[in-house]
């Protein structure tokens, strides 16, 4: 057995699927939306791979530093765009006793 972080991760899903599945219609699973706890399965099982890649890896601990470096950068650039994309826009309405200076 090799890769038993990717038996973990699949043991993972299959749960998370089987409580979607029998506990889908329900208002809460672990005490979360149906939706967050697909949200939460699913991430959980990316953080498992990729601490796992970067744990159990072949590299010496200055190249797993690093990488875990460039992955922390990566997610931080995404989730800084994604704020950038998904903020409203900034809308200046003037007020009704500003004054107009028409030309």
């Amino acid at each position: 057995m090799r890769q038993p972080v990717l038996y973990i991760a699949v043991a993972i899903l299959v749960v998370a699927t089987g409580a979607l599945l029998i506990f889908g219609r329900s208002s809460s699973i672990a005490g979360l939306a149906p939706a967050q706890f697909a949200n939460v399965a699913y991430l959980s099982i990316f953080a498992l791979l990729i601490g796992a890649s970067l744990a159990f890896g072949r590299h010496r601990v200055n190249a797993r530093l690093w990488h875990i470096a460039v992955w922390l950068a990566v997610f931080l650039i995404l989730a800084a765009g994604y704020r950038w994309f998904h903020q409203e826009p900034t809308v200046v309405v003037p007020s009704d006793n500003a004054h107009s200076t028409a030309i």
